[in-house]
């Protein structure tokens, strides 16, 4: 009994399990069904509809415009004849012998070769109006991109020329230049990083470049003017300092180097030695005297006598008590009091000396400003090589905080043979006293110093530390 529970029980279980599946597979057959018939739905509208699958798709990106295609010859051109009730038919029958006789054919021809050659001329016109947009539009991305990579490389040059690497600035703006020749500013910043290395005369080429292509660029102007007063050519220079006062009138690089070139450049005075009774060319030394003039009579003296007696006259009123300006020794609290002080002082260097030992060189920047002049910057060096180095005082400070203030790297282009001496000296006892080296490093960059002969490097300390009392490398 047990035995035949068990049979029907699997029997039942198997009979289920074939219903489920078969229910499975209708299920399954269904949506197979169902997704047929919408599948050749859509595919009936899709060829129902006028508009082909392609004309509905987006343009792909960065592909040439498809070409027209060419549209084949027209048909024959069907003359319109008079018909055999007068009226006018758009076919000729073939039994109408009378109407073919009166058919053009040449006419016909003529009209048909022409439709065919403007209609070809169109497609021609078409296709290369396209060809030269597309040309066009290339042309110019090429040449924004070229424009972008120009000024990034610009950029580039100026960091490098910056950090006193030179070479590497003119390599930079030389790959500048090769992208975008006619920049102006490249050429000028090319010809500034030249005068660094001293090729002055390739820098001029490069001014002249940069002047060619824009000639409102002061700077180009003042470069080459820098670049002509390295080779000593000083008339090239004057003009071209007097072409920068054109373009900024306030220049006081520009004015103090007029000013000092006009009187280098003016010719001699011959001496003219002056003719016995010629009084015409004698400089008057006293004012003239305001007071009406006295008649003295002469008399004649004989022998015996030894005195001239006449009236006194007094031809002038002589000073008396003559009180000289006094000497500033205040410290200046600004720009104004400094450039002040400074023309008074500039004259008497040891007042000058006691002047600028007042003064914290942190504060150079504040008081020079922008108008650090050439004569000014050679003048405290001057003082710092002749006072500060006789009586063994540090001079770091002094020299570094010099090279903040604006314009410095075009004042200290103009320092003569001398005076490159004198930095030179300058930095050498800098670097004896200095514990960091790259403060020292710096001020050689600053002031293009070239021969490192005299520096021992190696001495000094290589330390990025603070001393009391020591600009920070």
């Amino acid at each position: 009994t047990t035995t035949n529970m068990s049979a029907m029980d699997k029997s039942f279980q198997l009979q289920l399990q074939m219903k489920r599946n078969t229910e499975e597979m209708s299920a399954f057959l269904k949506d197979m069904t169902e997704w047929t018939k919408e599948v050749k739905k859509k595919d009936s509208e899709l060829l129902a509809s006028d508009e082909k699958p392609s004309e509905l798709l987006p343009p792909i990106r960065s592909q040439p415009k498809p070409r027209k295609k060419k549209k084949k010859a027209a048909a024959a051109v069907v003359e319109e004849v008079e018909g055999p009730n007068g009226g006018k038919s758009s076919k000729i029958p073939g039994y109408d012998y009378r109407a073919w006789d009166k058919f053009d054919v040449d006419a016909a021809v003529k009209e048909i070769d022409g439709g065919l050659v403007e209609e070809s001329e169109s497609e021609e016109e078409e296709q290369e109006s396209e060809a030269s947009t597309d040309d066009e539009l290339l042309d110019r991305q090429e040449e924004e991109r070229r424009q972008m990579q120009a000024v990034y490389l610009k950029e580039k040059g100026n960091d490098f020329f910056k950090q006193g690497q030179w070479e590497e600035a003119v390599e930079s703006y030389t790959k500048g230049l090769q992208c975008d020749a006619l920049n102006a500013v490249l050429f000028a910043n090319r010809a500034m990083a030249l005068i660094k290395l001293q090729k002055f005369a390739a820098a001029i080429d490069d001014c002249d470049c940069s002047i060619e292509l824009d000639d409102t660029y002061m700077k180009a102007y003042l470069r080459r003017a820098t670049a002509h007063l390295k080779l000593e050519q000083k008339a090239e220079a004057l003009a071209d300092f007097k072409k920068v006062l054109e373009f900024e009138p306030e220049n006081k690089l520009a004015l103090g180097t007029v000013r000092r070139l006009e009187v280098e450049l003016a010719p001699p005075v011959e001496y003219q030695p002056r003719k016995e009774g010629d009084i015409t060319h004698v400089k008057r030394t006293l004012p003239p005297s305001e007071k009406p003039m006295l008649r003295i009579q002469i008399h004649d003296i004989r022998n015996d006598e030894y005195e001239l007696r006449a009236p006194r006259v007094k031809t002038h009123d002589t000073p008396v008590n003559v009180k000289f300006e006094t000497l500033p020794t205040r410290i200046p609290a600004n720009y104004l009091q400094f450039q002040t002080d400074f023309r008074k002082l500039r004259d008497h260097p040891d007042e000058l000396f006691i002047y600028l030992r007042q003064i914290d060189p942190d504060v150079y920047p504040k008081l020079f400003q922008e108008s650090l002049e050439a004569d000014q910057l050679f003048l405290i060096l001057e003082i710092l090589n002749n006072y500060y180095v006789p009586a063994n005082l540090p001079v770091y400070n002094e020299l570094h905080y010099l090279t903040k203030v604006k314009r410095f790297d075009m004042a200290v282009m103009f320092k003569t043979e001398a005076q490159q001496l004198t930095i030179s000296r300058l930095v050498h006892y800098a670097a004896e006293r200095a514990s960091c080296r790259v403060g020292i490093v710096k001020l050689i960059n600053a002031y293009n110093i070239l021969d490192l002969s005299k520096f021992d490097l190696d001495k000094v300390v290589n330390s990025t530390g603070e001393e009391e009392g020591v600009a920070p490398c």
